[in-house]
């Protein structure tokens, strides 16, 4: 009774058909549930934790490089102008915050079960991992249609 019965919270957070029956194409979902899961589950955060980490240290060192080389990444595909310039105006925003409010940084990068590198700057790298949020959050990384 309990495979049955049981249905994941992340399948009625993101609208997800249950296994009990078949779906060709699952339908494009955007409830708020699925946008806070995405964004704020620890799991997640630690997720992009890991990407920005990766992003810091194996990207270029231009901040524009950076995002088309996460971009490249996450989607597997090029960004656009415009996806870069979204990008890069949030990192802009995110870095001014966190370099104001360092304990806020540190605070949200303890998110997760791994430490915070000891090599990379903590505002520099909350900044980056609201990139990576960003990008894990898209609809076609998600679900790659």
């Amino acid at each position: 009774w309990w495979q049955r019965s049981y249905v994941h919270p992340a399948m009625l957070a993101f609208d997800a058909p249950t296994r009990e029956e078949c779906a060709a194409e699952r339908a494009r979902s955007n409830i708020p549930q699925q946008a806070l899961v995405l964004m704020n589950d620890p799991s997640y955060v630690e997720a992009a934790k890991r990407l920005a980490v990766r992003i810091l240290r194996e990207a270029p060192k231009s901040p524009e490089q950076r995002v088309r080389w996460a971009w490249r990444e996450t989607l597997s595909r090029s960004a656009s102008s415009e996806e870069v310039s979204v990008l890069l105006g949030l990192l802009d925003r995110q870095s001014a915050d966190y370099r104001s409010d360092t304990a806020a940084a540190m605070a949200f990068l303890k998110s997760g079960a791994s430490s915070v590198p000891t090599d990379l700057d903590p505002a520099e790298l909350a900044a980056w991992t609201d990139i990576a949020r960003a990008l894990l959050n898209l609809h076609e990384t998600m679900t790659r249609s």
